[in-house]
């Protein structure tokens, strides 16, 4: 059973993690788009310009999608938005196969030395066709691990911050769903009034006397020139 990462790249956290992918998927699928436009329109070979035209659109179709749904799950990142991150995910798993296969096909399938006929013909001078066509084969059996690994493991990413999301790990705390919180905690961190504003007290306070001492010229109680503090309290006939 998988479990949610805590961390991505031994370092990172999860939502930075997230946020790397998709800058990065985002930036990929206008390299595609630049390449398909270049390869028909301009016609100036690059990726891809030796498939087929239909191959060539369909790869550009589902690039194209991927755009509005890639900028849709950088915005539930920013705000928590757990349904707009599992859209992108399972956008995600359809890339993942899509470039599995396409790995798989290109570098195990199709004989790489004729691929890179070009490389090969030029080097067969110096190492011999065999030794460059045995070298080729073994890069491309790395290609495919290696590929294959990193787009697992951000698979792994998302779907541990769609679960953390879903958890509340991530999510929006307490304080931050009060609206207006930045005013009521301005105000509840500003300096009070009154003599309870510093730690003097009473001195910066209007009571007469120093350090606020009751003075005997002030306003008494009721009009009254005696005041009992004995508890409990006497009765009138008592004084």
């Amino acid at each position: 059973m998988a479990y949610p990462l805590t961390m991505f790249c031994c370092g990172c956290s999860v939502p930075a993690g997230t946020t790397i992918i998709l800058l990065f998927h985002l930036v990929a699928c206008f390299g595609i788009l630049a390449s398909v436009c270049s390869n028909l329109i301009f016609h100036n070979p690059v990726f891809a310009s030796t498939w087929s035209v239909q191959a060539q659109f369909l790869y550009m179709g589902f690039a194209l999608m991927g755009i509005p749904i890639i900028v849709s799950a950088l915005w539930g990142v920013a705000n928590q938005v757990e349904t707009n991150i599992r859209v992108y995910l399972y956008y995600l798993m359809c890339s993942f196969l899509e470039n599995a296969v396409a790995l798989v096909y290109f570098c195990l399938v199709e004989d790489v030395c004729r691929l890179a006929g070009t490389l090969v013909e030029v080097g067969t001078s110096n190492f011999g066709e065999a030794f460059l066509c045995g070298t080729f084969r073994t890069v491309s059996y790395f290609t495919v691990a290696t590929g294959i690994a990193v787009e697992v493991y951000c698979l792994w990413v998302i779907w541990s911050f769609c679960e953390d999301v879903h958890d509340g790990k991530n999510g929006l705390e307490l304080w931050q769903l009060i609206p207006s919180k930045d005013d009521m905690i301005q105000r509840s961190k500003s300096n009070k009034e009154g003599p309870y504003a510093d730690i003097v007290g009473f001195a910066h306070t209007g009571l007469p006397g120093p350090y606020g001492t009751v003075s005997t010229d002030a306003a008494t109680i009721f009009g009254g020139g005696y005041h009992d503090t004995a508890y409990p309290p006497r009765g009138p006939d008592d004084f």
